[in-house]
């Protein structure tokens, strides 16, 4: 894994868990909000292709997220 996937991997499990207190569906809307307004479509787009082949290494909210980003 390059040190970039890493970097947003890390980040977006980061986003989800400052988002946990909320319900599923909130935490959801947030980090979709939050990747929309902060990261560059290049930067959600290999997020999503990497959660295509390495699912069990993001938050299930950012795998949710990346479907409305």
């Amino acid at each position: 894994m390059t040190l970039r996937i890493e970097n947003l991997s890390r980040m977006a499990n980061q986003i989800a868990s400052n988002n946990e207190a909320l319900s599923d569906d909130e935490a959801t809307r947030r980090v979709a909000e939050h990747l929309r307004s902060f990261w560059t479509p290049a930067m959600r787009r290999d997020l999503a292709a990497y959660a295509v082949e390495h699912p069990e290494a993001l938050d299930p909210v950012v795998r949710a997220a990346l479907v409305t980003a």
